[in-house]
């Protein structure tokens, strides 16, 4: 599980130095009056699977938003119990963003991008894929008892 956890990072930062890449291409060859016309789709793409895969490290490491200024003037049980409760109402989402987001993907798989004609389930199946993802990591969550794990919190690096 650690490897794909390290996989997704890597690929988020290959993504997004991608992106940098392509939008300054693509920036270059309009003012040089040979557009790229096909950079900002991709960048399209790209930004969507980097998002998911961005967004399940940030749910993997817990670093993602929380509000819990009435949840801490609680009873630790009532804390604790609450967190079982709320991983669970995520874990539905999740599921459901998962078949929903399959269907439509499966719906539009023969439609195409515009300009590079590529198959829209490119773009489409960074949905659930990234709440496949997560699934996975909500699950991790509370087979540990909805502890965090020690081993995500050493696998995060400073930014330098």
């Amino acid at each position: 599980m650690k490897y794909i956890h390290s996989l997704e990072l890597a690929l988020a930062r290959v993504g997004l130095a991608a992106i940098v890449v392509i939008i300054l291409i693509g920036g270059l060859g309009r003012a040089l009056g040979h557009p790229v016309i096909w950079s900002l789709e991709i960048a399209i793409v790209i930004f969507a699977w980097i998002s998911m895969f961005a967004i399940d490290y940030a749910f993997q490491t817990r670093n993602h938003i929380g509000i819990d200024a009435i949840t801490r003037l609680l009873p630790q049980r009532v804390q604790h119990l609450l967190v079982w409760i709320s991983e669970l109402i995520i874990l539905a989402f999740l599921l459901c963003g998962v078949w929903y987001g399959y269907n439509f993907t499966w719906t539009t798989h023969h439609q195409t991008l515009p300009v590079t004609e590529i198959s829209l389930a490119w773009l489409n199946s960074a949905v659930p894929t990234g709440c496949l993802l997560m699934t996975f990591t909500s699950l991790s969550f509370l087979l540990n008892g909805c502890r965090k794990q020690q081993s995500l919190q050493e696998m995060e690096e400073p930014c330098s």
